[in-house]
């Protein structure tokens, strides 16, 4: 299959991109947008060594590494923010107006002065910088609603017979296949972008932020902890197998609030950075790290969001089959479901 490779630059850092010819449009802006480490909603731009913006679709031309196209960040759509009407009335002002004024004034700067000053582009870093926290913040404060929803502080009950159940204003606690199978098709395109040797450091360290990474970028940071503490090498596991035990680990996480899957790897990698961080790999062996490493990111699997006393009360399947001994906790229950289900060995 014929395939491209785009040279450019993201905040002064060489990437390279390969896709095939054919790649669907939205693909390739999902590459672009995962080598920029940017969110759904953010807007990016593609420079060619001219200066001039570049469409990033699968026509972009092949370049040379010498001639890296630059990518940036430059700004969140808050048109296709949700409460975006709110945040304006808000703040006092449009950010998405605020926005245009900026790329207008902009345009005639170039067109002035033939490139962006210095002083122009630090404040243009520094306004990306805000908007970007302040999405955050706003999802921040959007999910801690939901959760004192979830906890019951202001439901809104029906006055119907029938009482609703838990979960009621949720969605199906588990993944559809097609959701699962979008972000298993991202995260093998993305498998070709390295990530860079910046992250794979700050990812040592337990000040890690673990926020900013969706689901699709969470698997492929796994693969870099299985990766840089040598287990692929050690154990020989392949790569591909690697990919899809992760796979199945992100498909049996439920949509619930607090044990989900971005809670797995908030765990995982706070185990990982504690690995680095007291230098266990010359204290205990390998395969114990990776017993430690694997217990962390299955400690979860298939939790159904309620709490002991929950199922215990309620008599559930789970309580039923553990004797009312901490049910919600055995992490490889899911596995256990159904003794015909076929066993797959990873490691």
């Amino acid at each position: 299959m014929a395939t491209k490779i785009i040279y450019f630059t993201v905040n002064g850092r060489p990437e390279q991109a390969e896709f095939p010819v054919d790649c669907p449009a939205q693909d390739v802006k999902d590459l672009f947008r995962a080598a920029a480490e940017a969110g759904p909603h953010d807007i990016l731009k593609l420079y060619n060594t001219k200066g001039n913006i570049i469409n990033i679709s699968p026509q972009l031309e092949p370049n040379a590494p010498h001639s890296c196209y630059k990518l940036e960040v430059v700004a969140t759509d808050c048109k296709r923010e949700p409460l975006g009407a709110e945040l304006a009335v808000a703040l006092g002002f449009d950010l998405s107006s605020m926005e245009k004024r900026l790329q207008s004034l902009e345009k005639k700067i170039l067109l002035e002065a033939g490139e962006t000053p210095t002083i122009v582009y630090e404040i243009k870093i520094r306004w990306n910088f805000s908007v970007r926290n302040l999405r955050s913040s706003i999802h921040f404060l959007q999910q801690s609603v939901e959760h004192l929803s979830w906890l019951g502080l202001f439901k809104e009950l029906s006055e119907g017979k029938c009482k609703p159940s838990p979960f009621y204003h949720k969605r199906a606690l588990r993944k559809t296949r097609e959701e699962c199978e979008h972000v298993r098709d991202k995260v093998l395109q993305m498998s070709s972008l390295e990530v860079s040797e910046e992250v794979r450091q700050y990812l040592k360290t337990p000040t890690f932020d673990n926020w900013q990474w969706e689901d699709t970028e969470i698997m492929v940071l796994l693969q870099v902890m299985f990766t840089d503490l040598d287990f692929i090498s050690t154990f020989n596991i392949e790569v591909e197998v690697l990919q899809q035990f992760l796979y199945e680990v992100y498909r049996h996480y439920n949509n619930i609030p607090f044990h989900n899957f971005k809670h797995c790897f908030c765990v995982t990698q706070m185990m990982y950075g504690l690995i680095w961080l007291t230098d266990l790999r010359s204290k205990i062996d390998n395969i114990d790290l990776l017993i430690m490493l694997t217990s962390a990111v299955c400690h979860d699997l298939d939790h159904t969001g309620y709490n002991n006393a929950y199922q215990i009360n309620a008599r559930t399947e789970l309580a039923l089959r553990y004797n009312d001994i901490s049910p919600g906790e055995p992490p490889l229950r899911c596995g256990l479901r159904d003794p015909r289900e076929e066993r797959k060995q990873y490691f």
